[in-house]
């Protein structure tokens, strides 16, 4: 892990326990709020979007100023990484100045509901008999759920992992793109051939964090944490990280990037997928997101549903993204009611596909498949796939993922110990030593948190 890391991790954590130990009071800008009921309202939000996606999210917020020219204007900003963000959010909790809406990627989740600071979507939605509460898949509903049974948050941009195959590779190989390999072990033996034929890596995968881990264990049915997963009464205390299934399947791997058939891209996603998109490897398991990027073409890649690690009936996949945080302390009513707005117009129809075509993502909004531009988007078989995987997934404990305020920080713990096992460390050993250290990561998130 790099200095700057390191340094990182610190500032977060430490700005961790300055939030909590806060949540339990007002902020100060609470008096000096100027909006009324019956003004105008102009409303501060902070994203992380970059690229293409934050080229789409300005022409969205540009569209609902002019919607509402007159009582509402979205004043959007930039804020760097998500950890950039949350630093910047808890400094912002301290001083009184938090946004109206705040843009959080998932695995914020856990320390966004510690923190008190926002108001439940739900208190909205149900008082609003227009809100379709079943217009989420049901893995997006389950991911962001509160525990009242509504929504923590409103889901924005939301991903899937899935499995991109070369076509050329795949059938150099004498393989048959069309007819993928649904299991991990499948996977394995595919990029051993894929390998032995083309000399090309036969697969790569998103190694940036644990993400990749978490979805192996939800692919096979089982928990990354424990007590369920953090969805029930009680926090997480621990990680799962040495069972039978994942200690096989992080040994499997450790087998591919030890002999050369698989590509070791570290943390760097972007060299991963432009290596995919150059042809130099068979099959890569990463984000839906990178779609665009992997395949510019639409034409060269087969995508695939991520492999499964066993038949569990409860085996699924776990959303990414983010979503997005109503401001309670410091907001007037009028100002929380503006958020609403603009919140439930990111999540319509025609802006989720519009969203979803333009930037990678996949659609929040069930009925967005109906629209214009979303049948537009659909027509692309791959993106089809991805759709197919999102609408059927089991809204499971297993897929729902992990949640926990500490996910940040023991996610570069988990990963940490997994790049020593491709570099031929012993798996359980070393796996164990990651359940103790993120262990004593998630006490002293508890402890913090009260």
């Amino acid at each position: 892990m790099s200095t700057r890391t390191r340094t990182r991790l610190a500032l977060t954590a430490a700005g961790v326990v300055a939030l909590l130990a806060t949540s339990g009071c007002a902020a100060s800008g609470s008096d000096a709020d100027p909006a009324t009921a019956s003004g105008p309202v102009t409303l501060t939000f902070w994203h992380e979007m970059t690229g293409p996606a934050a080229t789409e999210l300005d022409a969205l917020v540009a569209q609902f100023n002019t919607q509402e020219s007159g009582k509402i204007t979205v004043d959007s900003s930039f804020q760097g990484t998500y950890a950039d963000a949350q630093t910047k959010y808890t400094a912002s909790v301290q001083s009184g100045t938090t946004p109206d809406v705040l843009m959080m990627n998932d695995i914020s989740t856990g320390f966004m509901v510690d923190s008190k600071k926002t108001v439940p979507l739900s208190s909205f939605t149900d008082a609003d008999p227009s809100f379709q509460d079943d217009s989420f898949p049901p893995i997006v509903s389950a991911y962001y759920a509160d525990a009242s049974g509504g929504l923590a948050a409103m889901p924005f941009a939301v991903s899937q992992p899935v499995l991109y195959l070369d076509r050329a590779l795949v059938a150099r190989a004498g393989l048959d793109a069309d007819a993928p390999p649904t299991s991990l072990a499948d996977v394995a033996s595919w990029a051993e051939k894929i390998h032995a034929a083309t000399g090309a890596y036969g697969m790569t995968m998103n190694m940036s964090d644990s993400w990749m881990l978490e979805e192996m264990s939800a692919s096979g049915g089982e928990n990354f944490c424990t007590p369920d997963n953090g969805r029930g009464a009680d926090r997480v205390t621990e990680l799962q990280l040495t069972s039978p299934t994942q200690v096989s399947f992080m040994g499997r791997l450790q087998q591919l990037f030890q002999d050369g058939t698989a590509l070791n891209p570290g943390t760097d996603n972007a060299s991963m997928v432009s290596a995919f998109a150059s042809g130099k490897v068979g099959m890569m398991l990463t984000s839906t997101g990178a779609y665009t990027t992997a395949d510019p073409t639409k034409a060269a890649s087969k995508v695939a549903a991520f492999p499964t690690t066993s038949d569990a009936s409860d085996a699924g996949v776990v959303i990414g993204g983010n979503a997005l945080w109503i401001s309670g302390d410091g907001h007037s009513a009028a100002q929380q009611q503006a958020a609403y707005e603009f919140v439930t117009f990111l999540h319509s129809a025609e802006v989720q596909a519009a969203w979803a075509s333009a930037t990678g993502y996949l659609a929040s909004n069930t009925a967005a498949a109906a629209t214009t531009t979303g049948s537009q988007w659909l027509s692309d078989p791959n993106v089809t796939t991805m759709a197919d995987q999102l609408a059927n997934t089991p809204a499971s404990i297993a897929s729902a993922g992990c949640r926990t305020g500490a996910f940040p920080t023991v996610r570069a713990t988990v990963i940490g110990a997994f790049g020593l096992v491709v570099e031929g460390a012993d798996v359980t050993a070393t796996m164990s030593d990651a359940e103790s250290k993120a262990a004593d990561q998630i006490s002293a998130y508890n402890t913090a948190a009260g």
